[in-house]
């Protein structure tokens, strides 16, 4: 029995419902499976290492030499590129959710100019492939990687303390020779050195100094030339400073002390000749003292009997504190002090009259 056009459009629009669900979920299936194994490209950041296959080698310098940007070409690669992937969109996007700056390498053995876009520079799933890398080549310069001995240099800063200089043959470095490695471009000529780090001697007043500090390369922008493995990263240094001292003499007035309660005719020299080394400021003052009156030398005497002697250096004293600071008992040189005689008073009566 035929209904009315009217059951038959109800009938087609809701009758076999599950049918039509299942259909149109097939179809959804379907098309998700299509859209996901269709070819996509997807661009994106990158870095890139560029080494020498070997060892023994090692790269100088990689320029740009070709990319989208003419004002590009010529300039160092500094690792940086811009890359797109062509592949199905599922293995794409799973690829790049795994790696968010994918990073090639490229090895090379030889100097000269490469293609960024062959295979192997980065470690792809299967399903990918590059389609563009920008910049796309480089120019390449390898070399191989010599030894050469350096010097170690010194490298002093500051001015010493008072009364001390530094000088040249006073600074020596242990090790005073070190082994470096790099390009062969790099050393041949000579303008890379080994230093050891600053030393600072700023008012040092000491006649030594020893320090272990590090060393360091200098003459090299690219730093590619390295202490050779094997040999030391620092040195000792012995610094050496020379006494700059100031020298003075002036005639110093001599005194003669006896013990408590003994009474002696004593005749010997009243002053003498006095030299004295030290800093400049020590020996002014020590100048002053002796116009003054405040530095003097004391000789302590006995009966002599009245004999003549000179006087042993070490029976010449001071009073403490009268010898500024900055000169010492050993840079105080005296001249001869001759005691002609010390004797007792004659208590003659001719002597009474005297």
């Amino acid at each position: 029995m035929k209904g009315s056009w009217k059951d038959r459009v109800i009938e087609f629009l809701i009758g076999n419902t599950r049918n039509k669900l299942t259909s149109l979920f097939l179809a959804v299936v379907v098309w998700a499976f299509a859209f996901g194994n269709t070819g996509h490209e997807e661009s994106f950041d990158a870095f890139m290492f560029v080494e020498a296959a070997a060892k023994t080698h090692v790269v100088v310098t990689q320029g740009i030499a070709q990319s989208r940007l003419s004002s590009q070409i010529g300039q160092e690669f500094t690792g940086r590129c811009r890359v797109t992937l062509a592949g199905t969109r599922t293995v794409l996007t799973r690829f790049l959710e795994s790696n968010p700056l994918p990073r090639g390498e490229l090895k090379v053995d030889r100097s000269g100019r490469f293609d960024l876009r062959e295979d192997g520079i980065f470690a792809l799933p299967a399903g990918l492939s590059i389609k563009s890398v920008d910049p796309s080549a480089l120019q390449i310069v390898v070399e191989q990687v010599v030894r050469a001995e350096r010097d170690v240099r010194v490298s002093v800063s500051g001015t010493p303390g008072p009364g001390f200089v530094s000088f040249p043959g006073g600074i020596k470095a242990d090790p005073a020779t070190v082994t470096i490695e790099g390009p062969e471009s790099l050393l041949g000529d000579g303008g890379v050195a080994v230093l050891t780090q600053e030393i600072d001697i700023e008012g040092a007043v000491t006649s030594q100094l020893e320090l272990t500090v590090g060393l360091v390369i200098t003459g090299d922008d690219t730093g590619l030339v390295t202490i050779a493995p094997g040999f030391p990263q620092e040195a000792v240094v012995r610094i050496e400073l020379q006494q700059n001292l100031t020298q003075a003499q002036a005639e110093v007035s001599v005194r003669y002390i006896v013990d408590e309660d003994v009474d002696l005719v004593i005749r010997g020299d009243r002053s003498i000749k006095v030299t004295v080394s030290g800093i400049e400021e020590a020996v002014k003052e020590w100048q002053k003292r002796v116009e003054l009156g405040n530095f003097y030398l004391l000789v302590k005497v006995s009966d002599t009997g009245g004999e003549s002697r000179n006087v042993p250096e070490e029976d010449v004293r001071w009073i403490d504190g009268s010898l500024p600071a900055g000169i010492s008992r050993d840079q105080v040189k005296l001249e001869r002090i001759i005691l002609y005689s010390a004797k007792p008073h004659d208590v003659s009566g001719e002597d009474q009259q005297k």
